[in-house]
């Protein structure tokens, strides 16, 4: 604070704003920096629509794969089911996928006794067969949904 005795009129007290403005500004410029920093991205997957040439029938099939602790696989198109070697998946995976170009999502599941060495494998071998933008998601079971007979639902 200044004080000020001159010009007859008595007694002037100011505040002193420089070393607030000096405190103000370096806030400022603190929330400047990190306001990128602390900004987020969220990414929203929004349904398209489809192309004039596209058939829809053809997008909405999905493909299933089940993994079976024998070293099987059975793959399904939704029209038919092949089962075949944990080996030849890759190439008919493949040729499933090399129709669709935008929609490349693969549901998988597999058997309980499987160990999960395996599973990492298998999923890693169907995402490398879709390439970066295929989606690999877990399929749930219609038992593993339903609680078994005489076990108690747990509260919703």
């Amino acid at each position: 604070m200044g004080i000020s005795a001159g010009g007859g009129k008595g007694l002037k007290s100011d505040i002193n704003v420089t070393p607030l403005v000096d405190v103000v500004l370096v806030l400022l410029i603190i929330f400047l920096i990190n306001t990128p920093i602390m900004m987020r991205q969220i990414t929203i997957e929004v349904p398209r629509k489809l192309e004039a040439d596209e058939n829809p029938i053809k997008a909405s099939k999905q493909i299933s794969i089940l993994v079976r602790a024998d070293g099987n696989v059975v793959l399904s198109d939704g029209a038919q089911d092949k089962t075949m070697p944990v080996v030849e998946m890759p190439n008919a995976l493949r040729d499933m996928l090399k129709d669709r170009v935008t929609e490349k999502v693969v549901f998988v599941d597999f058997e309980d006794r499987l160990p999960y060495g395996e599973v990492v494998s298998a999923m890693d071998t169907i995402k490398g067969v879709g390439g970066p933008d295929s989606v690999v998601a877990l399929k749930i079971r219609e038992e593993a949904k339903a609680p078994a007979e005489g076990a108690v639902a747990p509260p919703q």
